[in-house]
């Protein structure tokens, strides 16, 4: 089991792009040897409900942007 370094922002800090709002790469990841504290959050974006794999500590919630342990179908 690992903790992976990643970079994450704040959900209270959600970014917009001209693709739409930036979204968490833990949606996606495959990986299974994680220990970094992801768990699945309900969030409201713009008052749209969704649920996300959020890094969280304590009561504070981050998207992860980058992570060095990230795979997606089985690809880095």
């Amino acid at each position: 089991m690992t903790d992976y370094k990643c970079n994450k922002i704040s959900i209270d800090r959600l970014t917009s792009t001209s693709g739409g709002f930036i979204k968490p790469l833990c949606d996606t990841c495959v990986t299974s040897d994680c220990t970094n504290p992801i768990e699945k959050v309900k969030i409201s974006f713009i008052g749209i409900n969704k649920e996300i794999k959020a890094f969280v500590i304590s009561d504070f919630y981050y998207f992860v942007i980058f992570c060095e342990g990230y795979t997606k179908d089985g690809k880095v």
